[in-house]
């Protein structure tokens, strides 16, 4: 488990480094988001099932960590939801920067946060 655990949050770490590198870049060159996007893409599918395998090992974490990743799933889950009603019923009429912008963060902000898990788990073991 502890192996596993390690592992996987170096992988997290290795696929985070460039992420948030070519994120802070985009700041000033918008042309370099789109790498941003990819990286997300790949992070994402990473991510997830990093989460599939920590489910795993879920009765030895605390009652905190059980929490949060209770917590990350369900905003995961309802970010797809959300997402999937948005574009099936989205109308490309009047590009609404803000949803975009919405939509964009949410996926940031959920991989910081499984971030975070992952290095809590890693300083529990």
């Amino acid at each position: 488990m502890k192996n596993t655990i390690k592992i996987s949050n170096w992988i997290n770490r290795l696929i985070m480094l460039p992420f948030v590198l070519v994120l802070l870049i985009s700041i000033i060159q918008n042309e370099i988001f789109v790498y941003a996007l990819y990286i997300a893409f790949v992070l994402g599918i990473y991510q997830l099932v990093s989460f599939l395998i920590s489910l795993i090992f879920l009765k030895r974490y605390k009652l905190n960590r059980k929490k949060e990743i209770a917590t990350y799933i369900s905003i995961v889950g309802f970010y797809f939801l959300i997402g999937f009603m948005i574009s099936s019923n989205y109308n490309d009429g009047g590009k609404s920067i803000p949803l975009i912008i919405l939509l964009v963060s949410i996926p940031i902000l959920l991989s910081i946060f499984w971030t975070y898990i992952l290095e809590s788990i890693n300083k529990e073991l």
